[in-house]
């Protein structure tokens, strides 16, 4: 059988399941004081402290702990470690042997991923990649739609939605990977941040090679390690790769209907809502309560028609989806910039990759491949993003104040939260977005 890869250069890792934060339903009346800490973001579980010179790993698991100075000498060390651990647990000596021939340290993984951590982007800035993938999508989509069809048909997921996924992942097959993932899994999982999620994906590869699902020279993908034309990572390979074609293989580079069906198969094992959007652009009433907007938070489709809230050409949400279904607004530039309802099947996109940015970015792309235009509004040209810096700097000032934050260098719920929270303590628009001007005011700088 055949599992070829093909890379992701744009984003971490796709499928990675990393844990969210939670939800919060119905929220009238916001307080301004911090609410519950929710879930914590990322996916650092159970894992091995690591001495980055002997390698030497205890035999209780703790806390998955990062390695201060990565080295070739305690790479190798953690290695022969690893491999009795691996060999307990099932795979053969023949196996390690073959996969890891040759491999170091490969510090250009950890690089990337380090990068591609912390701060806030400009989602302006993120979306602009969206256009040129509409315009390569188009052909890419009629030249493959029976594939796309099929792959609906069989696991209930818009066929437009499969292609966001696919454009965004790899430019519709377009961006060849030449990282050996193995070695990027190991280093990874030798750095230490996400230890046990890159070994339990470094056992998926090995399980994957066992099996003879791949040789060695197809484990060639992204530098966190995912595979294929949809970029799965290999354990979810394993769980829910699906033959599309007919073939008795399940073979996500070579084969787009294998990689269509799988994505499908992916998106539904999550609870993807058949016919239902994902999102839309919102008109909000002039009375609208910044405070309500956010991933966090969650009103009813008919909770939402209510207030006064509707799609930017006037559609009832209710008239979308069920009247008690669940819906957020989203307003990823603050209250200056676009509106976005984001219904439950968004979410899906957030279980492929955690991130507001990818998720809206793969919605828009497949509602503009099924021919919706693009935003009507415009998003506010003035406003930057933030370094991981700064975000760090920000959250440490909340946390002073006694706002439930973790200082980081990361955005997300738990800080919007925060943010949301000071912001209605000062009487300023709550949307929960931070900006250069509420660092200042937190610094205690004049603000204009």
């Amino acid at each position: 059988m055949r599992l070829l890869a093909l890379p992701l250069l744009l984003l971490t890792a796709a499928c990675a399941g990393t844990p969210k934060e939670s939800v919060v339903m119905a929220p009238e009346p916001i307080e301004a004081a911090p609410p519950p800490a929710p879930v914590a973001g990322g996916a650092t579980g159970p894992g091995y402290n690591v001495d980055a010179n002997t390698g030497e790993v205890p035999n209780s698991s703790t806390v998955s702990q990062q390695v201060a100075n990565p080295n070739e000498a305690g790479f190798q060390n953690y290695l022969a470690v690893t491999r009795e651990r691996f060999l307990a647990k099932g795979i053969t000596p023949a196996t390690w042997n073959a996969a890891f021939n040759g491999v170091h340290l490969n510090m250009k993984s950890i690089g990337l991923t380090s990068g591609a951590s912390g701060g806030m982007g400009r989602i302006s800035t993120y979306l602009e990649r969206v256009e040129p993938l509409v315009s390569k999508g188009r052909g890419a989509v009629a030249t493959n739609r029976a594939a796309l069809e099929a792959a609906a048909r069989t696991t209930g997921v818009d066929p437009m939605a499969i292609a966001g996924i696919w454009g965004n992942e790899t430019g519709y097959g377009a961006v060849l990977g030449n990282f050996y993932v193995v070695e990027a899994l190991a280093s990874l999982a030798y750095e230490g941040r996400r230890r046990a999620f890159f070994e339990d994906e470094l056992l998926a590869a090995l399980t994957l090679l066992q099996q003879g699902l791949v040789t060695r020279a197809e484990l060639t993908g992204s530098y966190a390690g995912a595979l294929g034309q949809v970029q799965f990572m290999p354990s979810n390979i394993l769980k829910l790769g699906m033959d599309g074609d007919g073939d008795g293989e399940r073979d996500l580079r070579g084969s787009l209907p294998d990689a269509f069906t799988s994505c499908g198969n992916y998106l539904r094992s999550h609870g993807w809502r058949t016919g239902e959007p994902t999102i839309a652009e919102a008109r909000l009433p002039a009375n609208f309560r910044w405070e309500q907007a956010g991933p966090d938070i969650q009103l009813t489709a008919a909770q939402w028609d209510a207030m006064g809230v509707s799609t930017i050409d006037g559609k009832r949400l209710s008239s979308l989806v069920p009247a008690d279904q669940p819906v957020s607004i989203l307003l990823p530039a603050g209250y200056k910039g676009i509106p976005i309802i984001a219904f439950e099947n968004y979410r899906r996109f957030l279980d492929y990759n955690p991130s507001q940015a990818y998720a809206i970015s793969v919605a828009q792309l497949g509602n503009r491949l099924a021919g919706s235009s693009d935003f009507r509004q415009s998003w506010p040209a003035d406003l930057r993003g933030m370094t991981a810096a700064s975000v760090k700097e920000m959250q440490t000032y909340l946390l002073r104040l006694g706002y439930d934050v973790t200082a980081d260098g990361r955005f997300g719920d738990k800080t919007r939260r925060a943010v949301r929270a000071y912001q209605l303590a000062e009487g300023l628009p709550a949307d929960g977005y931070p900006t250069d001007a509420l660092l200042a005011r937190l610094r205690g700088e004049p603000v204009s």
